[in-house]
């Protein structure tokens, strides 16, 4: 049996390594420049101590032990996602560079067909369990079952199946593209410290290795793996809504909708300038409906402005999020909350605030294989909110709308 190593265990699915075994890196050269770019961030500066030392040196010696000899670039993978964890940091990353296939690639049946004739397709994990009997199983799971066949788009069937209580994996079932087929591995995912899943796997376009942290599970879905059968998904409804988005539900109550607030686009600065300038006075209602789910963040001189129009309109605020309301937004979230008589609501955020990268300088490993984005930035004054993530006053429920559902409590608050 060849084994897939992922967060410190080993998962034996007789399976072959993603990699073929001829492609091996130096992973302790790797891993010893990791070392080196950690010491330089914020997190680590004001985490690693004490306890936290100890254990982060004693992470070190015993990657170090299996790094001996030359070991698969999967491995390797793993192995230094285990010591950039130590430090609760979620911007900070270790990402596998090497791609198979472009994006127009990933759209053309011949060179589809021609990546299934490749080593890193043929030698890709597979499930050891008969595929029928485990879809069998899974469709009698109920829809509050973590276990279960989810649909990954319109193209995948994906089954969830678990390891052990705190493992999951996720094993293709049907696949319209050709470059996946049923029985290979889409991902292995590990529950964390905050009830949370860190998950090995694997970009569905490139085959690209990565790792994706902090995803929550809940309400039938996890990351972009929805159960199937299940529609109420309402945490995620705005998909037609602009980035930025105002409207005067009634005569009461006025929705903004932020979805990013990013200042990397120099159109979505435009944007913000534009949208600032045409409602700077505009926010006149008792009540305002602040929309930031799926806000993944960005620049505070984006969001920051419009707290001082929330502030002077006197209103009170309801401010919703969901599970991939990230980054500046879930500071942003933090901020409506101290208006005076500010109500959170939805679902909890990612738990990705308490670091950030302003310049996003990212180094290739010496073995080339790897490239680490290390965190610049010190926000560390939100630290008990990192990998927790921002709980809302009140929960919504999944089976609604959630701007419905606001409008009821507002209501109720009348």
């Amino acid at each position: 049996m060849k084994h897939l190593v992922t967060f410190g265990i080993v998962f034996i699915f007789s399976i072959n390594s993603i990699f073929s075994q001829a492609q091996l890196c130096d992973c302790k050269s790797d891993l010893d420049f990791l070392v080196e770019k950690l010491k330089g961030m914020p997190s680590y500066k004001k985490q690693i101590k004490g306890d936290k030392l100890i254990k982060f040196q004693n992470t070190y010696n015993d990657l170090s032990q299996k790094m001996v000899f030359p070991i698969s670039i999967a491995d390797c993978f793993s192995l230094l996602n285990q010591q950039l964890m130590v430090i609760t940091d979620y911007h900070a990353s270790v990402r596998a560079k090497a791609t198979y296939l472009s994006e127009d690639d990933y759209y053309d049946e011949q060179r589809q067909q021609a990546f299934q004739n490749t080593e890193a397709f043929k030698n890709h994990p597979k499930f050891s369990m008969d595929l029928a009997q485990l879809e069998s199983n899974l469709k009698v799971k109920s829809n509050d079952d973590i276990e279960g066949i989810y649909n990954y788009g319109s193209q995948q069937t994906v089954g969830i199946t678990k390891i052990n209580d705190s493992t999951i994996v996720g094993v293709v079932l049907t696949s319209t593209i050709k470059i996946w087929e049923p029985g290979q591995i889409k991902f292995v995912a590990q529950k964390n410290q905050f009830g949370k899943y860190d998950m090995y796997t694997y970009h569905n376009r490139s085959r690209q290795l990565l790792m994706v942290k902090n995803l929550t599970l809940e309400n039938g879905r996890i990351w972009s793996y929805k159960k199937k059968g299940n529609t109420n998904n309402y945490e995620t409804d705005i998909k037609n809504k602009s980035n930025w988005d105002f409207k005067q539900i009634n005569d009461d109550v006025q929705y903004v909708y932020f979805g990013k607030f990013s200042s990397s686009s120099s159109e979505n600065k435009k944007a913000f300038r534009r949208f600032y300038e045409n409602h700077k006075n505009g926010f006149t209602a008792k009540h305002i409906i602040v929309d930031l789910r799926s806000n993944g963040g960005g620049n505070k001189k984006l969001s920051d402005p419009f707290l001082k129009l929330f502030r002077k309109s006197k209103a009170k605020i309801y401010v919703i999020t969901n599970c991939y309301t990230g980054s500046n937004a879930e500071q942003f979230t933090l901020k409506l909350k101290k208006i005076k008589g500010a109500i959170h609501l939805g679902q909890t955020t990612y738990g990705v605030l308490a670091y950030g990268i302003n310049y996003g300088t990212s180094y290739d490993t010496p073995s080339g294989h790897f490239k680490i984005t290390p965190t610049d930035m010190n926000f560390h004054k939100y630290f008990e909110y990192e990998g927790l993530g921002v709980m809302p006053d009140i929960k919504l429920d999944f089976d609604r709308d959630w701007i419905e559902q606001t409008l009821e409590i507002i209501d109720e608050n009348n």
